[in-house]
C-alpha cells in the first residue's frame, strides 16, 4: 500500500499519529489548566440543593456490594423472576 500522489502521501494519518498524539496532549492540558481535579467534579451535585430541594446526592454504596445475581437469590431461597 504505497501512496500513488502527493495529496495522498500528505494525508497518511498513520505517518503523523505520534506528533498529533502529542498535540492533543498539549491542547488538552491548555483547556483543562486550572479546573479542579475530574473527581471533584463528579462527586458534588450537578445542582445546588437547598433545604427544599428534593434533589439529594445519592448515598454512599459500601465497598464490597456486589449486584445480586440470578444464582446467589437462589441459593438464598428467594424467588427469581424471569424477564
Amino acid at each position: 500500500h504505497v501512496p500513488t500522489g502527493k495529496v495522498e502521501g500528505a494525508y497518511n494519518r498513520a505517518a503523523y499519529l505520534p506528533r498529533r498524539r502529542e498535540l492533543a496532549l498539549i491542547w488538552g492540558a491548555m483547556l483543562s489548566d486550572g479546573l479542579p481535579d475530574p473527581v471533584v467534579l463528579t462527586e458534588r451535585p450537578s445542582k445546588k440543593s437547598g433545604p427544599y430541594s428534593r434533589r439529594r446526592p445519592p448515598t454512599p454504596v459500601d465497598a464490597d456490594f456486589r449486584f445480586p445475581t440470578r444464582l446467589s437469590q437462589l441459593r438464598q431461597g428467594q424467588p427469581v423472576q424471569d424477564r
